[in-house]
C-alpha cells in the first residue's frame, strides 16, 4: 500500500479513536509475567525526565501539564479539520500546540479549539507529494544519503547527507532534490552529519529482553491481543526476519514464536515492526513495561508522536532515558534497507534496544512506538548529538488488527 494511503487511513483511525475516547508509553520491557501495579506517577520516571531534559521538578510538572493540554488540542484539531494540517508541533517556549495551515478558515478553526495557527504556503499534500518524488528518484538508496522527510516547522523538506561516504552519486542526488524543491517552490534543507543511522541489535546481556532464536538480542515493545485468543508483543521488524523462529524470554525459557507463518515482520519501505506470539505455559501478557530502574509502568493507550513533545524510551541494553521528539514522518536509509514513516528523538540508546518502547506522559503513559535504530553516539559513549529512531505503533496495530494490552495509571 502506498504510504499516502496508509497515512490517510491512520488519520481517519485517529479521528475515530479520539471521538471514541478522549482521555487516557513505555519502554522495551520483557514484562509479560505479572508485575506489581505501578504507582500513579512513578517517581523514577519523573526523575529520569529531570535528568535527561535538564529540568527542575517544578518545570517537569509544568511541562507535562502543558503537553497534556496540547494533546487535547490535537484531538480537537483532528475533529475540526477534514484533512491533516501542514504540520503540528509543541512549542516548549510558550507551552502551546502550533498548527500549520494554509487558509484563513482553517486558521480560525485552530484558534477556536485553543491552539495557535501558523499560516504557511504549502499544504501537507504538497509536502508529501515532493517526498514521493524524492523517494522515486532514490530507489533502493543512494550512497551517502541517510534519509529525508517533512520539516514541519520550516514548511519544507529536509535531506540528510553523511559527511563521509560521499561521492558523485551523492552530489548528483542532492542537486536533483534541490531541483525538485525549486520547481515545487518548496524549501529544501540539507543537513550534513556524522550521525549515520543504523538498526540496533547486538549480543548484550542485562535488563529485560527477548531472544529471537539466532538473530541476536532485542527488546520487547508493547504487549498486544488479537483475533481469537492471540496474545503477544510488538518489536522491531529487523528482529523478526526469520519466519516461525523460537522466541525466548529474559530467563532463557521459550515464550512463543516470532513471525508466525512468515507474514508478521515488516522491514522495508512500509516500516520496521514485527510481531511475536506468546503461547507457552507460564507466560501471559501484561500492560507493564520497565521504567526507571526496572520499575513497572502501565501503558494506558496509544498516542501520535508530536514534534517538540517529551518522551521516554526503554530498552534491555540502556534502560530508561528521556528526551524530545525532533521529527516525524521521516524516511531513513540504514544502508541495508530504506524505511519510511519513522520518527526521531534526541534520547540516547544502545545496541540491543531494538524493539523497545517509546512512551509519553508519566501520569498515564501512552504508547508511541518501538525502537528502530540510532546513531553512533550511544548511552555512556557520547560522541556527539544523540539520535534515536522509532517506528510509530499505530501502523502495526492497524495492519494486524491488534489491541494494546492496557492498564490503569
Amino acid at each position: 500500500m502506498e504510504r499516502r494511503s496508509r497515512k490517510a487511513a491512520l488519520w481517519g483511525a485517529a479521528v475515530a479513536a479520539v471521538l471514541a475516547a478522549a482521555g487516557p508509553l513505555s519502554p522495551a520491557h520483557a514484562g509479560i509475567r505479572p508485575d506489581p501495579s505501578p504507582s500513579p506517577a512513578p517517581r523514577g520516571m519523573l526523575d529520569a525526565m529531570r535528568r535527561d531534559l535538564g529540568l527542575t521538578a517544578a518545570q517537569v510538572r509544568t511541562r507535562l501539564a502543558q503537553e497534556a493540554d496540547a494533546h487535547r488540542s490535537v484531538a480537537a484539531v483532528r475533529r475540526a479539520l477534514s484533512a491533516p494540517p501542514a504540520g503540528m508541533w509543541f512549542d516548549k517556549s510558550t507551552g502551546r500546540l502550533v498548527v500549520a495551515v494554509t487558509g484563513a478558515a482553517d486558521a480560525q478553526r485552530v484558534r477556536d479549539v485553543g491552539a495557535v495557527p501558523r499560516t504557511v504556503p504549502h499544504s501537507r499534500a504538497a509536502l508529501t507529494g515532493l517526498m514521493r518524488r524524492i523517494s522515486g528518484r532514490a530507489g533502493g538508496g543512494v550512497p551517502g544519503v541517510t534519509g529525508w522527510g517533512v520539516d514541519e516547522r520550516a514548511n519544507g523538506v529536509v535531506l540528510r547527507v553523511a559527511r563521509t561516504r560521499r561521492g558523485p552519486r551523492t552530489d548528483a542526488f542532492e542537486r536533483t532534490v534541490r531541483g525538485l524543491g525549486a520547481r515545487a517552490r518548496i524549501p529544501v534543507t540539507v543537513e550534513r552529519s556524522d550521525q549515520t543511522p543504523r538498526q540496533q541489535g547486538g549480543s548484550v546481556v542485562g535488563g529485560e529482553r527477548w531472544l529471537p532464536g539466532s538473530e541476536g538480542i532485542c527488546s520487547i515493545g508493547f504487549t498486544v491481543t488479537g483475533p481469537g485468543d492471540f496474545q503477544g508483543f510488538l518489536t522491531a521488524g529487523h528482529c523478526t526476519l526469520t519466519a516461525d523462529q523460537a522466541a525466548y524470554g529474559k530467563d532463557g525459557s521459550r515464550m512463543g514464536t516470532s513471525n508466525q507463518g512468515g507474514g508478521h515482520s515488516i522491514n522495508g519501505r512500509e516500516g520496521d515492526f514485527g510481531l511475536v506470539r506468546v503461547d507457552q505455559p507460564g507466560w501471559t501478557v501484561s500492560s507493564n513495561v520497565a521504567g526507571q530502574g526496572g520499575t513497572p509502568v502501565a501503558v494506558t493507550g496509544s498516542q501520535e508522536g508530536l514534534v517538540g513533545m517529551s518522551m521516554c524510551r526503554s530498552g534491555q541494553s540502556s534502560g530508561w532515558h528521556c528526551g524530545e521528539i525532533t521529527r516525524v514522518d521521516q524516511t531513513v536509509d540504514y544502508g541495508n534497507t530504506v524505511i519510511e514513516g519513522l520518527s526521531f528523538t534526541n534520547a540516547c540508546s544502545a545496541p540491543g534496544d531494538s524493539g523497545g518502547s517509546y512512551v509519553t506522559q508519566p501520569n498515564a503513559p501512552m504508547a508511541l512506538g518501538m525502537h528502530s535504530g540510532g546513531g553512533p553516539a550511544t548511552c555512556g559513549n557520547f560522541g556527539g548529538p544523540t539520535l534515536t529512531i522509532f517506528q510509530p505503533v499505530g501502523e502495526a496495530l492497524a495492519r494486524w488488527n491488534l489491541k494494546l494490552k492496557t492498564g490503569s495509571p
